[in-house]
C-alpha cells in the first residue's frame, strides 16, 4: 500500500510540475500575428484610396477611404510607431481644411474601409478636386 501511495505522489508531483512549465511557456511566449518584424512604420506599406466624397448639408464633406496594408507584416502602432491619414481639401477662395484620422491596428493584407467627415465653414464653397489624403507617421 505504501508503494501505491508513493507512486500516487509521484505522479501527482510529475503532473503538477508539468502542468506548470505549460503554462509558464503559454504565458510567457507572445502572440503576435506576425506583427512587427522590427523595422519602424513605414507609409509605403499601405495603399490608399478615396471612394467616395460627397458634401453632406449639415456634416461637411464626408469622405470615404479603402486603407489596404499590402506588406506581410501586421501593423501595430505600439510597436512601429504610429500615423495617421491627413485628409486636405481647398474651398474655392483658396481657404484650406483639413482632418487628421489615427489608424490603430490593420492586419497584413487586410483592407481598412473608413468614413470621415471633414468640416468646414458653411458659407464657404470646396473645390472637390483640390481634396488629397496622405498617410503620415506620427511623431
Amino acid at each position: 500500500m505504501k508503494k501505491l501511495s508513493f507512486l500516487k505522489s509521484t505522479f501527482s508531483f510529475a503532473l503538477l510540475i508539468f502542468m506548470s512549465i505549460s503554462v509558464i511557456s503559454c504565458i510567457s511566449g507572445s502572440y503576435n500575428d506576425n506583427a512587427s518584424s522590427g523595422t519602424a512604420f513605414n507609409p509605403v506599406n499601405f495603399s490608399l484610396t478615396i471612394t467616395k466624397k460627397e458634401v453632406a448639408a449639415t456634416v461637411g464633406l464626408m469622405i470615404t477611404y479603402d486603407l489596404k496594408n499590402i506588406s506581410k507584416d501586421a501593423y501595430n502602432d505600439y510597436t512601429q510607431g504610429s500615423f495617421s491619414v491627413k485628409f486636405t481639401v481647398k474651398g474655392t477662395d483658396g481657404e484650406t481644411f483639413q482632418d487628421i484620422v489615427s489608424m490603430d491596428y490593420i492586419d497584413a493584407g487586410i483592407t481598412f474601409c473608413g468614413l470621415t467627415f471633414l468640416d468646414y465653414s458653411e458659407v464657404k464653397t470646396l473645390d472637390l478636386s483640390t481634396l488629397t489624403a496622405v498617410i503620415i507617421k506620427n511623431k
